[in-house]
Parts: C-alpha cells; sequence; structure tokens
C-alpha cells in the first residue's frame, strides 16, 4: 500500500499535541462501582400473613377443579366397553360373497365358438370363444354375454377389460391404445385397441363393451400380432344368437332377433361346409407335332 508522504507518525504526534492544548487536561474515565440495592425487609407477621394467602389461593383453585372434574363426570356417563372398541368408517362386508354354480350352455351360440357358462342368484354369465390366445396365427374371440336384472355398475372400459382378461387364464393388459365405437345390430360397441399378455407371449386385441338387456364384453384378436379391423370386430359380435329352443329373457330375445347387418357376410351351413367342392376336370390342350413325310423324287 502507499503512504501519503505528509502523513506520518509525527504528523500524528503534532496533531495530539495541538489538540492537548486546544482542550486542556482531560481526566481519565474510570468505572464507577454501581451502588447495590438491598432486599426489602418486611416484618414478621407480613412473612406469615403472605404464605397464609398463597396457600389459601392454592387450595381454593384445586378446590374448583376437583368441583369441575366431578360435574363433567356426571354429565358424560362412561361408554360401554363394547362402544370404546376401535370401528374402521368403512368395515368390510361380513357375508361372503355369493359363490359361481356351473349351468349348462345351452342359450347362445357364435359361429364355431364352444361354450361356458355360470350364475349366481340373479345373475349368469354365458363365456363365448373361438381360438386359443397362444396360437398367434389364427384370430382369438373371447365374449361374455352376461344376463342381470342389476343396473350397469360404475367403471372405465380399461378397468373391465383388465378384469375379464383375469378371468381369462391370468393375461394382462400390458397397453392400451385409441378407443372408439363401431355400429352393430345390437347397438354402438365402446371399443379400445389393446395389447394383451400372458407368460408366452403378447397379442394386439381390441377391447369392446355393450350396455344393453344383454350385456357383452370381450376381445378379438387378429392373427400375427395385428389389430382387428373395427368392420371385424362389429361382425363378430354381430353373429351372436340364440340356440333353438333356449328360454330367454323376454328383453333379450327381442334383441338378439333383430336383422344381421348387410355389411357382414352370412355364415355358410356346417353341412355346405363340410362337403369339399368338386374339382373341375382340366382341359389339356398339348399341341401335337406334325411329322411330314419326305417328298418322293
Amino acid at each position: 500500500m502507499r503512504h501519503r508522504p505528509d502523513f506520518d507518525d509525527a504528523a500524528l504526534a503534532r496533531a495530539g499535541q495541538a489538540l492537548v492544548q486546544d482542550i486542556g487536561p482531560v481526566a481519565p474515565l474510570l468505572p464507577r462501582p454501581l451502588s447495590r440495592a438491598e432486599p426489602r425487609r418486611l416484618s414478621r407477621g407480613a412473612g406469615r400473613l403472605r404464605i397464609l394467602a398463597r396457600t389459601a389461593g392454592a387450595a381454593g383453585v384445586i378446590a374448583l377443579l376437583s368441583v369441575l372434574a366431578s360435574e363433567r363426570r356426571l354429565a358424560d356417563p362412561p361408554l360401554a366397553a363394547e362402544a370404546t372398541a376401535f370401528v374402521p368408517r368403512y368395515a368390510a362386508p361380513a357375508v361372503a360373497p355369493p359363490a359361481w354354480h356351473t349351468a349348462a350352455a345351452d342359450r347362445y351360440r357364435l359361429g364355431e365358438a364352444t361354450g361356458s357358462a355360470r350364475t349366481q342368484p340373479g345373475l349368469r354369465e354365458d363365456t363365448l370363444t373361438t381360438g386359443e390366445f397362444a396360437v398367434q396365427e389364427a384370430p382369438y374371440l373371447r365374449l361374455v354375454a352376461t344376463e342381470t336384472a342389476e343396473p350397469e355398475g360404475e367403471g372405465s372400459l380399461f378397468v373391465t377389460l383388465a378384469r375379464r382378461a383375469a378371468e381369462a387364464g391370468g393375461l394382462s393388459v400390458v397397453r392400451t391404445g385409441e378407443r372408439g365405437q363401431v355400429s352393430t345390430r345390437f347397438g354402438a360397441l365402446d371399443t379400445v385397441d389393446a395389447t394383451l399378455a400372458d407368460a408366452e407371449g403378447k397379442r394386439g386385441c381390441t377391447a369392446f363393451r355393450l350396455g344393453a338387456a344383454l350385456r357383452l364384453e370381450g376381445w378379438l384378436c387378429a392373427p400375427l400380432g395385428q389389430l382387428p379391423e373395427p368392420q371385424a370386430v362389429a361382425c363378430a359380435v354381430d353373429r351372436l344368437a340364440e340356440l333353438p329352443g333356449a328360454d330367454l329373457p323376454a328383453p333379450v330375445a327381442t334383441m338378439l332377433a333383430g336383422p344381421r347387418m348387410a355389411a357382414c357376410p352370412p355364415e355358410e351351413p356346417a353341412t355346405t361346409a363340410a362337403v369339399p367342392t368338386p374339382r373341375k376336370a382340366v382341359r389339356r390342350n398339348a399341341a401335337r407335332v406334325r411329322h411330314s413325310r419326305p417328298a418322293l423324287p
């Protein structure tokens, strides 16, 4: 650091001497001891009165608290032992849901699908299945037709799909895609594209749901991992019909009696499909080589 030439120790000393001459001698400032306050002395009689007053005040407060506590006990009688136990706000139902019972699958048909049925009091479910999930080269259709008098419960299509997939051999929903609607003779189907999977592999499918007199839920998987066309989903559901002689509720019978969609091809009779188509005779028009005789000389 650079110092000023006119600002040194000698200059400070001269400035101090000039200040002393101007103000004169100054007495040093020394700390003075503070005066100690003496405690106030009370007479012996006044001290005893103060102690008695404090004791009487404490006894009065204790007596007042005891009276208030006794009045509170009389106003609020003790609860019974069973009432003091903790009760959850949403307790589980004490009665288990009714068990399913196997029933004859004698109500519905869906092409070449195989069927099974189960019942509960006031509820019946028929499951129709075509193909197998593990066979990637063929379509896989699973349709659950539900008869019930209860109104349709709340829940999204994804929740319905996850529940039905778990019932179908432990399938899981890996991914969902676009949602939409397709028209059928029963009404508009709510659809969603989804990827279903099991321990062996996964497939692209279109799940559907229809809330009507006969609830329809399920999915259709196309071959080789492809998603089915919307028209294919509509026609797969459109083929649902009642078996001859089935005793169906009147609303369900009316629903299935409607005309089929013109865009869906009719089913081929089983007798026609079993008879092989005769082959036409193959006409052979092989050109013949014509040999000419040599000319005579």
